[in-house]
């Protein structure tokens, strides 16, 4: 599991996001903060933890960021 902190706020967006890391193969979106301000994700093989977080925020949340807020 992997708590990965969150900039993205909207509800949309958020629904969203844990729909696109549902089905990227490999993670599961376990849990999200009542602030939502960061979500637990199994993650099936993450070795550097903050490289996965980054590149997730990166491939993922960013694009998000930019549609939703």
């Amino acid at each position: 599991f992997v708590v990965i902190p969150l900039d993205l706020r909207d509800p949309v967006g958020l629904a969203v996001l844990s729909t696109v890391t549902t089905v990227v193969p490999g993670t599961v979106w376990s849990e999200l903060a009542l602030d939502r301000s960061a979500m637990l994700v199994h993650v099936w093989d993450a070795p550097d933890e903050a490289e996965f977080i980054a590149r997730f925020k990166a491939r993922y949340e960013a694009p998000l960021r930019e549609i939703f807020e």
